[in-house]
């Protein structure tokens, strides 16, 4: 790869926290571990790495050296909107909710009270109102049944849009294997081997197919 700088990647991972009261939360089980993994595998590879992380801890999160933090898909958006910009490749690792309370609650909600009537609202999309560049490339990533893998994938391939999609089945959400399928606009589906590879074998592969698309987009400059 002939670049005259480093590529600039920007990567995102971990759930989001959807605040009900100043204690509760609506969330998700992302451990954040992929996107790790591929901040791991970009760094490796000589680009200049920022993550954007969720509420977790992965390991090997704290050996990378430039960490933003956010806690609702709100903050998310925002960073997002500062960051980008300035990136070159968006790999969306996030598992944003897809729902959130409509109002939060001051203080926390006892025990002794009546259960409380929690009315939800859609979480506005992020990646899909995401303002790129054409020199830009972006990565989306899908958690969906094996039944529907792949007609899910290329929905929100269209209705995100990014330039592929990594799409995971969700029977293997909380694994620590993963059987990710890469999927392109042009209806290519690649995947890394036959059955479950480790998150940094994973990493590594997704990478090595992704770089030179980003690569090429510089050239659009």
């Amino acid at each position: 790869m002939n670049r005259q700088r480093p590529l600039r990647a920007l990567v995102t991972l971990g759930p989001t926290h959807e605040p009900m009261d100043e204690v509760r939360f609506i969330g998700n089980r992302s451990s954040g571990r992929m996107g790790t993994e591929i901040a791991r595998a970009l760094a490796e590879r000589g680009c200049g790495v920022r993550v954007l992380a969720g509420p977790c801890q992965p390991a090997g999160l704290d050996s990378l050296p430039d960490v933003r933090r956010f806690r609702t898909a709100e903050e998310l958006r925002d960073l997002l909107r500062t960051d980008w910009p300035a990136f070159d490749l968006l790999i969306m690792a996030a598992a944003v909710a897809d729902w959130r309370p409509r109002t939060v609650r001051a203080g926390k909600t006892r025990r002794s009270d009546a259960p409380p009537l929690v009315e939800l609202e859609p979480v506005p999309e992020i990646l899909g109102t995401l303002s790129s560049r054409p020199d830009q490339f972006v990565v989306g990533f899908a958690l969906e049944p094996a039944t529907d893998l792949l007609a899910s994938a290329r929905a929100k391939l269209a209705r995100k849009r990014a330039d592929c999609i990594v799409a995971n089945p969700l029977e293997t959400m909380d694994a620590p294997t993963v059987e990710g399928t890469l999927v392109w606009p042009d209806g290519a589906v690649e995947r890394a081997e036959e059955g479950a590879c480790t998150k940094s074998a994973f990493a590594k592969w997704l990478v090595d197919r992704v770089l030179p698309k980003a690569d090429a987009r510089l050239s659009i400059r």
